[in-house]
């Protein structure tokens, strides 16, 4: 490292957690979810296994990160702060991707996510909730809720179109749908 250069770490570690993030979507999508083992990120990302060890504790923990992005729409949902395209954009692609979703939303791994969801929600209601422990409540019931009606909507236990799920996942009631084709196909 150069002196006075103090981004060359910052730029290492997104480097190489950028390296484990793509190696971890090229395999999920070559893949099993539950046939990826970590010697098989760490081949792919072409990193060392200590490197590895240094950014993540897991496969698991990559999965964390990976679904990020899908995640920032239902935690604006739960605290009134999505609007229904985002949260339908996020439904469709998880639509698209079903056979995989339905593998990361496993019973197995709910746990995890629904902690990680129920952190991106408290992190949001923070300003308008002070109170630590009710936040906490209010934002784990939030993600469980969230997180149990999309794992019945991708195992088709319970039908309706996406459109109607993301109106149900950014209210605080009930949606009635009036005229649903107007929202778009139907899933």
């Amino acid at each position: 490292m150069r002196p006075g250069n103090q981004d060359d770490p910052d730029r290492r570690v997104r480097r190489t957690r950028a390296a484990v993030v793509d190696a971890f979507i090229r395999l999920i999508f070559a893949r099993r979810y539950d046939s990826i083992r970590t010697a098989d990120l760490i081949a792919e990302a072409d990193i060392g296994r200590s490197t590895f060890y240094e950014h993540f504790r897991s496969k698991d923990d990559v999965l964390a990160v990976v679904i990020d992005p899908l995640f920032v729409p239902l935690a604006n949902a739960a605290t009134g702060r999505a609007g229904v395209v985002p949260v339908r954009m996020m439904l469709d692609h998880l639509w698209e991707q079903r056979a995989l979703a339905r593998v990361i939303f496993d019973p197995d791994r709910l746990p995890r996510l629904q902690r990680k969801l129920a952190a991106m929600i408290d992190e949001r209601l923070e300003r308008t909730m002070p109170d630590t422990a009710s936040r906490t409540l209010v934002a784990t019931a939030a993600a469980a809720a969230q997180l149990a009606m999309l794992r019945l909507w991708l195992a088709g236990e319970v039908a309706c179109p996406a459109a109607e799920l993301a109106l149900l996942l950014i209210s605080d009631r009930p949606v009635k749908i009036s005229r649903p084709e107007r929202l778009g196909a139907a899933v």
